[in-house]
């Protein structure tokens, strides 16, 4: 079985006890109305896992990243004041 792809600009992670929820987002803007209101559509693509896994995906994601800026240089981050205001008010919030 093969999945569909999915470009995600945004993840918020919520865990419990048994589990971590990893909900990758993508926005896209949305034209609606004859005077062509402007609003953001949000697609949600939730992973639930357990924190084993979750775990091991954070290793496995670090490792990657490792490898990743030895080949092509650090990734630089911009914090974005969105960003920056939501992490401020949830710490489960990566942009």
């Amino acid at each position: 079985m093969r999945g569909k792809s999915f470009y995600s600009d945004s993840i918020a992670l919520v865990f419990r006890n048994s589990e971590f929820v990893l909900d990758f987002r993508k926005s896209v803007p949305v034209i609606e109305g004859p005077e062509g209101d402007k609003k953001v559509s949000v697609e949600h693509q939730p992973i639930i896992t357990s924190p084993e896994s979750a775990k091991r995906f954070k290793n496995l994601l670090e490792h990657n990243i490792e490898r990743y800026e030895e080949k092509y240089g650090e990734i630089e981050l911009e914090e974005r004041e969105k960003d920056k205001a939501e992490s401020e008010e949830s710490h489960d919030y990566i942009a």
